[in-house]
């Protein structure tokens, strides 16, 4: 062990509770936009019930009804945009504090290696090569995963722009 070990935990404990705060801030945000977005679409049915319920004979009631059901099916593709929105913008954030952390650990395992492999004793340059190879081909594979990763989420956004693209259309098709 090296005289730096100390200062070495407490920067890697610190950095460690930064990303901690990072994600809980992240995470009150998401929850925080969530609850304005049911407040917002609670708050939109109760003043769409109480221009229900001031009609002022059943057939006024029956009417505002029918001609409401292509707005509800516009507030319902709003709410699922917006669902949609907090979710991608959690994961994207959460997705980059993981990548963060992610390189930063590799930075360190690459150091680690490093300080190891010239304390090494001699003979022992088979299992240095390997284990390089190891750390090398481990890198390979997070990356290669992450880029599947990340086309699949491309492709579900994709997915769900078409989806709610073609809503609009169902909905006045059935109203109209």
């Amino acid at each position: 062990m090296n005289e730096w070990f100390p200062e070495q935990l407490a920067a890697a404990q610190k950095a460690n509770l930064e990303a901690f705060y990072s994600v809980a801030n992240l995470a009150f945000a998401g929850f925080q936009k969530l609850t304005e977005l049911n407040l917002q679409t609670a708050r939109s049915a109760i003043a769409d019930t109480h221009t229900l319920l001031s009609a002022s004979d059943p057939q006024a009631f029956v009417a505002q009804q029918a001609g409401r059901n292509g707005a509800l099916a516009e507030r319902a593709q709003s709410y699922y945009r917006g669902l949609y929105e907090i979710a991608l913008s959690t994961h994207t954030g959460f997705a980059a504090i993981a990548g963060a952390q992610y390189e930063a650990h590799n930075r360190r395992v690459q150091a680690l290696f490093e300080d190891v492999s010239k304390q090494a004793p001699a003979g022992s340059e088979a299992a240095v090569v390997a284990l390089k190879k190891l750390i090398d081909s481990s890198s390979a594979l997070y990356d290669s995963v992450n880029k599947s990763v990340r086309q699949a989420v491309n492709m579900a956004e994709g997915g769900f722009e078409a989806v709610l693209s073609h809503t609009p259309k169902a909905s006045g098709a059935t109203t109209g």
